[in-house]
């Protein structure tokens, strides 16, 4: 299960830091967006086994909360509600050795 422990504190953030991971077949990002002074923090998740550059809009999920450690607290707590309310799609994610590698021109 994802760990809070697991993700970079909110000072990592708020300095321009960006929280990349996955939980399996789920792959997530959180990290600061928007401007000066209307950060937040903005996380978001996709089917593996890809990075983030390889998605499409349409391939991501994402949701904005608060730029705290209160909103980073809730961005984790999101995180796994996705993972759990969508177990069957991050279970059906190919393994890397199993994919062809995308190449963009």
């Amino acid at each position: 299960m994802i760990d809070e422990n697991e993700i970079m504190p909110f000072n990592f953030i708020k300095y321009g830091g960006v929280c990349t991971g996955g939980h399996n077949g789920m792959r997530y990002m959180i990290r600061r967006t928007g401007d000066k002074p209307d950060f937040v923090i903005e996380a978001i998740v996709w089917q593996g086994p890809y990075a983030y550059p390889a998605m499409t809009k349409e391939q991501l999920t994402s949701e904005q909360f608060d730029y705290s450690p209160d909103g980073r607290l809730k961005a984790i707590e999101w995180l796994k509600e996705q993972y759990e309310t969508r177990i069957d799609e991050w279970n059906q994610a190919p393994s890397i050795l199993d994919v062809k590698p995308i190449i963009h021109e």
